[in-house]
């Protein structure tokens, strides 16, 4: 083979092992903490910030409406099966909800279940004592 060509392929190959090496030092250098001496003679390791935790509400928490006057009557709604969008959606009845001043209806609608082996739960009204008491509906 020409010595020139030789020379060529070597080179090139150590600049590429160059650069892995300087690619591979600055990854170290950025994920690393910063050293800083914000007194005489101290040094203080500064860790990266810790991970962020996110609580989502339990998928099990409902909302809770209490009201002292009765829920009209449910609507009658009908269902049009050839309208489902797929055979995975499962239709959810309307419902009566409280806005804070006065009942709203909530009408029926295809929904897929947000994951296998989910069954929704209705809402409901509840009577206790003289109040009625909205309990939202869930999968579960």
């Amino acid at each position: 083979m020409n010595p020139e060509v030789l020379l060529l392929v070597r080179s090139r190959r150590v600049l590429l092992a160059v650069a892995r090496v300087v690619g591979v030092g600055a990854l170290v250098m950025l994920f690393t903490g910063c050293v800083v001496a914000p007194g005489r003679g101290r040094a203080v390791v500064k860790a990266p910030a810790p991970a962020v935790v996110v609580r989502e509400t339990p998928r099990h928490a409902q909302r809770v409406v209490v009201i002292t006057e009765p829920p009209p009557p449910p609507r009658r709604e009908v269902i049009v099966e050839r309208d489902r969008p797929s055979v995975a959606h499962v239709w959810i009845k309307g419902h009566w909800r409280h806005d804070g001043r006065a009942y709203a209806w909530v009408p029926g609608h295809w929904e897929r279940p947000p994951r296998a082996n989910v069954v929704w739960v209705e809402p409901q009204w509840v009577r206790r004592g003289g109040n009625y008491i909205y309990i939202e509906g869930v999968w579960r």
